[in-house]
């Protein structure tokens, strides 16, 4: 079995706020479901696909301006997953000791390998996503093709221009106020002794 991996990249020719876009609509996520998705850490798209399905789920990400990867599960995922309870097997055909669940339900904090259940991750699209990538209808067109035709914009029309006029340089435009007029104090009756005056 095989599962659909996703590592936040865009295809070639795609930026991040299309693809962002794109992976909203597609699985109708939220904004925080995307940010997650876009976060840079492996997440498990969808799971338990054979080799066939996860290509073609693959290949609508990709159309999609998304990288995704396809890998095998892990067999000690899938191995827990059917059979929670393991019956007694041979020390020699286990590789590492059985730990309880509660030390193993996570472990992809300690190794950053997509090889987890996503129980434990972001479950974006679950079991809508063959009607989700069934009913979608999004596509790319290839880099360089313009996707609205330029409009011509009408002139700006200007009214009441013929009423306005232009100060010569250096004109002052700003209010006029009536300001009283500077008073000069009458300084007749005084005036200046000589050196002499003072000695004596």
């Amino acid at each position: 079995m095989f599962q659909l991996v996703f590592k936040g990249e865009c295809a070639p020719g795609t930026d991040m706020a299309t693809a962002r876009s794109n992976a909203r609509a597609l699985f109708k996520a939220s904004v925080e479901q995307i940010e997650r998705m876009f976060s840079g850490s492996p997440v498990v798209i969808r799971n338990k696909l054979d080799e066939e399905q996860a290509e073609k789920y693959r290949a609508v990400l990709k159309k999609h301006g998304m990288v995704a990867y396809v890998q095998p599960m892990s067999g000690n995922a899938a191995h827990n997953q059917t059979k929670p309870a393991p019956a007694a097997t041979p020390a020699s055909a286990i590789p590492e000791p059985v730990k309880p669940v509660s030390a193993t339900a996570n472990p992809q904090h300690s190794t950053g390998a997509p090889g987890v259940e996503p129980g434990d991750r972001l479950t974006v699209a679950g079991d809508k996503v063959d009607d989700i990538l069934a009913g979608s209808t999004l596509g790319l067109d290839p880099v360089g093709v313009t996707l609205a035709e330029p409009g011509e914009a009408p002139p700006p029309m200007f009214q009441h221009l013929d009423d306005w006029t232009l100060a010569p340089a250096g004109s002052d435009i700003g209010i006029e106020r009536d300001l009283p007029p500077h008073v000069v104090p009458d300084v007749s009756h005084l005036s200046l002794a000589d050196n002499e005056s003072k000695k004596q």
